[in-house]
Formats: C-alpha cells, structure tokens, sequence
C-alpha cells in the first residue's frame, strides 16, 4: 500500500517537474561550453593591448577549412572573450581586430570535443590592414574544468593498431583507470572503470544519448567505424553537474562534420584466418578472419549554409573461440565429430550528419546512427553452433544551438534510440526442440539437491532458452548560461535540463522442446574419461513454451544548475547541483519499483600556477548517480513459469517445484525508500604542458560505491536454539525465496587509484600513454540473511574477487566473483609517427595484471546440525538454505585466492603513403597483433573458486593469438 500511495501522490508530479525544468530553460541563466558535457569545443581568453589593458569590443572570428561555417564573438568590458560551439578539428584560425590595432592572426589552433583552452591575445596598435600573424605549439590543456578527461583523436585511432575489430570502442583501451578483456562469448571487449561495470557508461554521439537501456554494454550494443570518429571525449571523474547521471565512463564522441570541400575515403580491410598462429598449446586459439569495406564522405550542401558527413561500414568477421587443451578433450570426448568453429558476425552499419548555419547567431544539426550485426556467441564450452543474437539498432538526434548575445546562448537537443538485442525469433534461428544438456565432471549433495561441481564441462544439444529483448529511449536535453563579466570576479551561470521519459526494455523468453523438458544436468561416468559418457542426474520443465517474462519502463527527470566563479584569472571554482527524479515500473506485473530523487551535488576548483597557463593543479569532491537500467531497476518477479526439478539421487528421485510468478503473484516487495546506486569520489590531480606538445596528467582517485541494489530473502525462519541458529521453514509457504529490493547499505566497494598519463599530440607524433595502480577492497559486512553471514560470520574480509556492483548477490559462496576491477596494475600506450618517406610507423603496448578467482571454497557433507536439508511445506520439497555443502577454505575470505596471469600485449603498424594529386593518395598498412604470440588466460573457468571441483585454477578466455590484417585506403 505504501508504494501505491506514494505513486498516487507523486504521479501528478511528473507535469510539474517537466514545466519546472522548462522554465528554468527559458528564464534562467546560460551556460558555456567547456562547462557542458558536448562534441563540440572552446576557445577563450583576453584581448589587452600592449600595456595590458583589455581591448574591449574587439571582433574574433573562428574558422577551419575542415570545418563548415565561421564563428564569431566580441571581447566584454573586461577585454574576455569566449568562442563556442566549435565543431572539432585540427587547423583552427583566430582573428581578432579592433579600430586603432594591427589584425591579430593565431593559426594552427586544435579544438577537441567537451575542452576548453585557452589563447591570450595582444593587439598592437597600428592599422587594421596591417596583421600580425603568430604560431606556435597550440594550448592542449583545460585550465578552467577540475574534471578528470582525456581526449582521443579520430586520427589517432585510426592509426594505431589497438584491436582487430577497428571499432569506435577501441579508444576505451587507451583509457586511464581502464581494466578491459576480450568477451569470452560475444564479441568485442568489456571495459571497467575504477570499480564500474561494463554497463554504467553513458554514451553520447554528438550529444545524443545512443546507451541502449537494455543492458548499456557499451562495445556490444553500439558498433560505429573508426571512420566515423572527429574526436572523442571520454570523462572518468569529477563531472561537472551538466554530465549524464554514470557511475562509469562518460563518453563523448564528436562525428566528422563537412566543410566547404569534398572530403572522403574508402578503406578495405582483409585478415584471412591463414595468418593467424596458434597460442593455445594443444586446445584452439581466437582464430580472426575479417573482410571489412568502410566509406565516408563530407562535403557541402550549399557552401557557406549547410554541410553533410556520411560513413559506412559491412561486417564481415569470424571470431575464433579460445578453448584449452582440457576443454577440447572434454568436447571431443562427448560430441563426437567435434570440429571447432568460430562465432561470426554479419550486418552494416551507418552514420550520417547534415549541419546548417540558419542565421549567423544559430546552428542546428540532425544525426543518424544506425547498426545492425547477427553474431554468434557461443561459449568455450559449446559443443556446436546453438548460440545466435542480433545487437544494435537506431539513433536519431536533432540539435539546435543559439548564441542569442555574447553572453547568452542555449541549447537543445531530442534524440531517441531503440538499441536492443533479438528483435524476433527468425532472426537468431528460432529455439531448439531438445532439451540442453550440461555435463559436470563431478556433483555434490547440497541443499537436499544433487548440483554439478565446478564448471559445465560442455554443453550439448541446443539452449534451453532464447531471449528477444527489444529496447528503446528517448532523450530531451536543454540548457542555458548567462556570462556575467563582473561579480566579484566573473560567473559562468548554467542551468538546464536531461529528461528521459520513456526507456523501455521487454524480454520475451522462448523454451526448447515446448518446455516439456528443457534441461538436463548430467556427470561423467569417469571424471577421467569423458568418452565413457555420462549420466543424468538432474531433469528440469516449465509449464508452458513461452512467456513475456520482463517488461521493465522508467523515466529519468533531471535538471542541474551551477555555476563557474573565476574569483580571479587564475582560479576557477565549479560548484552545482544535479538533481534525478527516477521512476521504474515493472508493466509486466505492474508495480512500481522505484519512485526517487537523486541528490548528486559536486565542487571542483583549478588553480593556474603559472602564468603561460601551463601547470594546473585541480581537486573535487562528487556524488554520481548511476545510469538507469533496466537490469539495475529489476523486476517485480524473480520467474514467471512454474519450474519443475527432479534429482535423481541415489535413494531415489526428488521433485522440487518452484511455483510461477504472476501480475497476482509475486515474490517480491520495493523498498519505498530505494534509489539509485552512487559514487562518493574525491580526486586531486596535477597537469601541465610542456614543449614539443607533451601533457602529463598526475592524480589520485578515491571511490566508494554505495547504495548498489540488494536483494534480502524475508522468507527463511531462522530459530535461535541452545545449539544455534537452525531453518525452521518458510514464512510464505507459496514462495520458496521472498525478497525485499532494496538498497546495499552493508558493503561497498573502495576504490583507491593512482594514475599517471603523458601524451604528445604533433603533426608527426600522435602518442599517449597512461599507467594505474589501485590497491581496492571491499568495506562493511555480509548483508542481512545471507547464508553465510550465519554459517560464517567472521569471514567477511576481501581483498580480492569482489562479485559485482550491480549487486543482488544473495548467497557469498556462489555469487560471481569475476570483476576485473580487481587488477592492480594496468600500463597502456600507442603511439603512431609519420617517418620520412610517407611511411608509418604505430605500436601499442598494453599490460594488465591478472584478475583473481574469487575466495576459495570447499564442500562438505552436511550433517544436519541446521536443521533438516529439505523440509515438506504445502505438499512441496523445499531446500534449506543452511543445508549447503561450501564453506571458505581459509580464515577468511580474502586468504588464498589464485589469480590470472598478466595480460600483456604488442601490436604494430607500417604503412606507406602513396600521394596522386594534392587532395588524393592511397595508403597501404599491415597490421600485427600479438606480435610475441602470448597466450594468457584473461578468466577462470565459472566455478572456479570450489577448491574440490575439477576445474578448480583451470583458466579459459585465452587472449588472441598473433594475426595479420592488410588495409589498403584511398583518400580525397
């Protein structure tokens, strides 16, 4: 009842708040650029004359011939002059002129998405037919934002060989406080941040929010070329309040947009699997096979007026699937004829921009993004080719900028997406019409259940399940900021708003063999020897073929206000507020599951220490919200099928049955009180420029993750006795679990960073390397009715495996304890030269260390002192919690765990130039990943950490091996 009402009181609010947001759009105060999260850029500074006194009213002009269009501005009463909006590139030219002063010309200037720099200007005095002309190495640092950011070019990426997919993803490798691995099923790679998931990113495109709210997997869910790419931002601390609500990354990429010429390239890229060796001793290696044509193209509409950019790219790629020696003879063992295959993946994908100069004061642009890919993504331990999805999916934005006066300009932007997964059952092969079999070397007693130890060893036959989960959001963003040039210094005040009023996500499960039987479990008959077969040990059906089993929707009401104070030149202090009002809605059972507002307030400050403005020192405190999702929202029900086990034990066979869920039957209850997740952050850094265009960027990180989502089973009774603690039944006897959703409020992950990164950005060396150390550990206790808070109360410590902060991990002994945020080290670097001769020369060098197993375990059998292991309740068998057979092998949790070998890797370049006119050439590249042929396991097997289960400390994911990729690239 208390959900309901506080739904009944707040539901009108929704109107209020979006009218709220709208008027501080309207009638607030405005914002400038380097304060804002967006693809574009800025140029500011002061123009005085040759005793120092401002130039007031002198006229700045902005152009580049990569860029359509010019930007113009004029210098305050204090001489300041800001120019926004700037669409990214390389080649920027300022001008400045007043009456009574020569033409001040500042070329060679670099503007990169989401900074801010910053170019003094001195006018001497003369005539204005006169001009001087002054270069130099371009300002490459931010000195006014406390934000921890790097910035990446499209150039640089594009030559520089970091994987051999040549996807926008790519750039998160070179990421400082990055921890990434190839995905051991589907494609691409996952990237941790500092503690973050793989799904708490936001991802912009030229400010429109393209993060699907199916999962937000930011490398599997959106596939755009390198082509594609201007620049891109990637924010990994102290956002400003203007910032997307992420725990993770905040990135942005800025598309190509065209000039006043005709611009383009097409690229053929080829990698036959015959160049690929073999790391894997006698199991399979990633074997990559890849035919992968791009274009692009840019140019004008109407010179001077409008402007275009398009690009493409068909994929065509099979992605090797690692398997060890161990895991081959298990497979060829159970399925005879087994032969390896790889997953592949198929599909194209698109992006297109068009740019108008409607007045001189306005600026409106409208993207398209579109990818959709097939791609296989079966498991190391599939027998055959069962394993079949479908990514990607639409963006489309439309964005209007106006600089109303020097000190006014707005905003807007409305985009939607629908990047989802299996839009429908043809698409992925439909579902299979045998039951899956697992097949475990060994199985244990536990819970009055036989279950299979360690990990499955193969699985035959088909999935027992598909899912299609199509997704989709929409985005409406504004903002608006007032420049007042004298205040006690002078104030960047902003104020806007980020509204996502429908996100929807549906999963509709489809069960093999018409869910008459749909899995099966089964143990070698010689742990040994799997040619001698198995046995089933375990058969498990549902009571009907399909179902929609998850329809999750939310909205997201933010606006933000904040204000940049210089008290003087030198200082910049950024305090604001952000404020998310978050809705989420199960539509399937229809319960409201969460109703919130998320308070995330953040200061920031930069000094400049000296007066070239080349050494910053920075330091911030933050609160960020976390990204809406649908898996972090949650559902109403744990299932939505009745499930019948039956475990053929050796007294004979036992039948448990786990009732469905309905709409009118549900096993769970909403905190009233629940809210997103959020990091508490402080960071303090250091930064400076020096000659030859070299950045060094020095910081500290401390993270702490609260408030993550949790699930607490109230079903269980737990009866004190004078013995103990003993199960006494259920408390609902319909539900054998009964959760309450609700926050984390007993442990948290720390995370503690040091990170140094050195970049030089020239016309003939592009480079960047970064280096991260984190010694992180996880704080507080197990959380309520965890089975092993009362089995093992004092063996709560970890320093290593912490299971995941999307959390809702019920059980410590099984949850998954794979997070990669575990690694301690991680030393990245690429570097590309343009050698005389028209020859290229690029490497990147990247080195992790390895993630841990997680705390060990053991099983042994259960001798009752917690009660029976299986209780009847309701003409049901019903497991004792209590009744399990782990336990931790050590004193405590963080003791004895094993751990991943480095993961080191070397990848080169060389290609040559070849010029036919001044605007054309073609240029040719091979590519060599893996040079030193290593072949290190990125994981253990699932299960690892049970000690006593045959695939204890065997590993799997085994990188890629050493390969070769041609490119052949023709330019004009």
């Amino acid at each position: 009842m208390l959900i309901t009402d506080v739904h009944r009181r707040l539901k009108g609010q929704r109107s209020r708040i979006l009218a709220l947001l709208l008027l501080v759009l309207y009638f607030g105060l405005e914002r400038r650029l380097h304060a804002q999260t967006s693809a574009d850029g800025t140029i500011h500074g002061r123009v005085v004359d040759s005793s120092g006194a401002s130039v007031v009213g002198a006229t700045l002009v902005a152009h580049s011939p990569s860029v359509g269009g010019t930007f113009k501005t004029t210098a305050d009463a204090e001489g300041n002059y800001r120019l926004t909006q700037l669409p990214t590139g390389n080649d920027y030219i300022v001008e400045a002129e007043s009456e009574g002063f020569e033409k001040f010309i500042r070329s060679g200037l670099i503007v990169r998405a989401g900074l801010n720099v910053t170019v003094d200007i001195t006018l001497n005095v003369g005539s204005q037919a006169q001009s001087v002309e002054v270069s130099g190495e371009a300002p490459l640092i931010d000195t006014q934002s406390a934000e921890q950011a790097v910035n990446l070019s499209g150039e640089l990426l594009r030559n520089v060989p970091i994987t051999g997919r040549h996807d926008w993803s790519d750039s998160l490798q070179l990421t400082p406080g990055i921890v990434s691995a190839s995905s051991d099923a589907f494609g691409g790679q996952t990237y941790f941040l500092r503690g973050s998931e793989n799904e708490n990113h936001a991802t912009l495109l030229d400010g429109m929010d393209i993060g699907s709210f199916q999962q937000n997997w930011p490398s599997n869910g959106i596939s755009i070329s390198n082509e594609s790419l201007g620049d891109i931002q990637i924010k990994t601390g102290a956002n400003d309040a203007s910032s997307p609500a992420a725990m993770g990354m905040v990135i942005n990429m800025a598309s190509p947009t065209g000039g006043n010429q005709y611009h383009g390239t097409f690229l053929w890229l080829f990698g036959p699997s015959a160049l690929n060796a073999n790391n894997a001793g006698g199991g399979t290696s990633a074997v990559s096979s890849t035919q992968q044509p791009d274009f692009s193209v840019g140019g004008p509409i109407k010179k001077d007026k409008a402007w275009f950019f398009a690009s493409g790219r068909y994929i065509n790629r099979d992605d090797g699937i690692s398997q060890t020696g161990t895991q081959v003879n298990y497979l060829t063992g159970l399925q005879p004829g087994f032969s390896a295959f790889p997953n592949h993946s198929s599909g194209f994908i698109f992006l297109g921009n068009s740019s108008v100069q409607l007045t001189p004061r306005h600026r409106a642009m409208a993207i398209v993004q579109y990818d959709s890919r097939k791609q296989d993504s079966n498991f190391q331990w599939y027998a055959s080719n069962i394993a079949h999805n479908q990514y990607g999916g639409g963006a489309y934005g439309l964005r209007l900028i106006s600089q109303w006066s020097q000190n006014l300009t707005t905003r807007f932007l409305v985009s939607f997406n629908n990047k989802g997964s299996n839009s429908n059952a043809d698409a992925i092969g439909g579902v299979g019409s045998k039951p899956e079999i697992d097949v475990y070397a060994t199985n244990t007693l536990s819970g009055g259940r036989l279950v299979g130890q360690g990990s499955s060893l193969a699985t035959l036959n088909n999935l027992s399940s598909i899912t299609l989960n199509p997704a989709n959001k929409t985005t409406i963003t504004g903002d608006v900021t007032y420049y007042i040039g004298k205040g006690f210094g002078t104030h960047e005040i902003q104020a806007g708003f980020y509204l996502e009023p429908t996100e929807r996500s549906r999963t509709t499960t489809l069960y093999a063999n018409n869910g008459a039987l749909i899995q099966q479990d089964a143990v070698l008959n010689d742990p040994n020897d799997p040619s001698k077969g198995y046995t089933i040990f375990h058969d498990q059906s549902v009571d009907r073929s399909s179902l929609v089993s998850r329809y999750i929707t939310a909205s997201d009401y933010a606006w933000y206000i904040q204000d940049r104070w210089h008290p003087f030149s030198r200082l910049s202090i950024t305090a604001g507020i952000r404020p998310d009002w978050v809705s989420g809605r199960d539509a399937l059972f229809k319960v409201t599951t969460q109703h919130s507002w998320n308070w995330a307030p953040r200061i920031g400050g930069a000094f400049v220490l000296t007066k070239n403005q080349k050494n910053v020192v920075r330091a911030s405190w933050t609160k960020l919200t976390d990204i809406t999702n649908s898996s972090y929202l949650g559902a109403a029900g744990s299932s939505t099928v009745t499930t019948t086990d039956v475990y053929h034990l050796p007294t004979g066979p036992v039948t448990f049955v786990t009732p469905g869920t309905s709409a009118l039957s549900t096993d769970r209850t909403f905190d009233p009180n629940r809210h997103q997740g959020f990091v508490r952050e402080w960071l303090v850094g250091y930064r400076t420029q020096l000659p030859g265009a070299v950045v060094i960027d020095a910081s500290y990180i401390h993270r702490e993750y609260r408030d993550r989502p949790a699930l607490v089973d109230n079903n269980q009774i737990y009866t004190d006795t004078p013995s103990g603690v003993v199960w006494s039944g259920l408390n609902n006897p319909n539900f054998n679990n009964y959760y309450l959703v609700t926050n984390n409020k007993w442990n948290w992950f720390v995370y503690q960073g040091y990170e140094l990164t050195i970049s030089k950005q020239t016309n003939t060396i592009q480079a960047f390397t970064t280096y991260s150390y984190s010694p992180d550990h996880l704080g507080g206790t197990f959380q309520p009715n965890d089975p092993v808070a009362i089995l093992e109360p004092t063996k709560f410590a970890n320093n290593g495996g912490l299971g995941t902060v999307r959390g809702n991990t019920t059980n410590d002994y099984t949850g998954d304890t794979r997070n990669r945020m575990w690694q301690r080290h991680q030393w990245r670097t690429g570097i590309t030269w343009k050698a005389p001769y028209k020859i290229r020369f690029s490497n990147t060098l990247t080195a992790q260390s390895g993630t841990p197993g997680g705390p060990v375990v053991i099983t042994q059998t259960y001798n009752g002192q917690y009660g029976p292991a299986t209780r009847n309740i309701n003409g049901r068998t019903v497991s004792n919690p209590l009744a399990t057979a782990y336990r931790f092998k050590y004193a405590d949790r963080g003791i004895g765990q094993i751990w991943c070998p480095w993961l080191v890797q070397w990848n080169t370049l060389v290609g040559r130039e070849f010029p036919i006119t001044d605007r054309q050439s073609v240029e040719a590249d091979v590519n060599i990943y893996n040079i030193t042929n290593r072949g290190a396991g990125q994981q253990f097997v699932n299960g690892t950490n049970a000690s006593s289960a045959a695939t204890f400390g065997q590993l799997q994911n085994i990188q890629t091996p050493r390969s070769a990729q041609f490119s052949l690239k023709y330019r004009f």
